[in-house]
């Protein structure tokens, strides 16, 4: 197994510390787990799930069990999308709030699968697809920046000046590394600056909350999903360890393409 990341160490200790805070709680996460109250037997299957992500993000953490708790926790993540986001999303395709939802937790389950292929060493096209949807949850998550504007700049600290610009900005920021990552345009470069915006945005923002109110439940389990969603884009970031900071690829497309007559010329004898 490979050497373990920092996004590798983020994602799995977030998930354990989620996992602690819902079999306390006895419930689900709020926001990432938006589940009726009226299912049968919720209680028992928000502890299940707290268990779930205990038990995988302590597992992520010990290197003999961290591929397959990598890969449970990547799965898992994708029900959520699948059964619990999705489904509101397409039904009310104009509320940004449920697509936002989505975004986040695609980037979980795509970052997730991104760190399970670094830790087994897997190059293919599930990579590729992986960073293209991530990119792509990207977009969602920035719209709802400028859609909400004046709500999302009230979760940054009073202290910290031109609030409503910064956010405006940060989601503009997330649209353009989406683009950027899903197109493949420049997409080291827009990985590793999303992955610190995301830290930026724990330590300012959440750690702060917590600060303020340490008894609300809501600022723990926000600090510690915005823990995963940046332990998610250093996933994505570190799985273009060896790639080109620039346009490397499509100058290597347009070379090969080139008649053979010219690329002969170009090369020394």
């Amino acid at each position: 197994m490979r050497r373990i990341s920092i996004g590798h160490l983020l994602f799995g200790f977030a998930f354990a510390a989620e996992g602690a805070l819902g079999l306390s709680a006895r419930d689900f996460l709020l926001n990432q787990q938006p589940v009726a109250q009226g299912v049968p037997w919720r209680e028992q299957l928000a502890c299940i799930s707290a268990a779930i992500m205990l038990l995988a993000g302590i597992g992520m953490l010990v290197p003999r069990s961290a591929r397959l708790a990598t890969l449970v926790l990547s799965g898992f993540t994708a029900l959520w999308v699948l059964i619990l986001h999705l489904p509101r999303a397409f039904a009310q395709p104009d509320n940004v709030g449920f697509w936002l939802g989505a975004g986040e937790v695609t980037t979980l389950a795509t970052g997730g699968w991104l760190i399970y292929c670094a830790l087994t060493a897997r190059e293919d096209k599930t990579v590729s697809v992986a960073r293209v949807l991530f990119g792509v949850a990207l977009v969602p998550i920035g719209l709802s920046h400028i859609v909400y504007l004046k709500v999302a700049a009230e979760f940054i600290p009073p202290w910290f000046p031109f609030r409503v610009p910064l956010t405006f900005l940060t989601g503009v920021a997330h649209i353009a590394a989406g683009a950027a990552i899903a197109f493949g345009v420049l997409s080291r470069l827009a990985a590793t600056l999303e992955a610190v915006m995301e830290s930026g945005f724990t330590l300012v923002v959440w750690v702060s909350a917590v600060v303020a109110v340490p008894t609300d439940r809501q600022h723990w389990v926000d600090l510690f999903i915005s823990t995963a969603l940046t332990g998610a884009a250093w996933g994505l970031a570190r799985s273009y360890r060896g790639k080109s900071w620039a346009l490397a690829r499509h100058r290597a497309s347009a070379v090969s393409s080139a008649p053979l007559s010219l690329r002969d010329r170009a090369t020394p004898h």
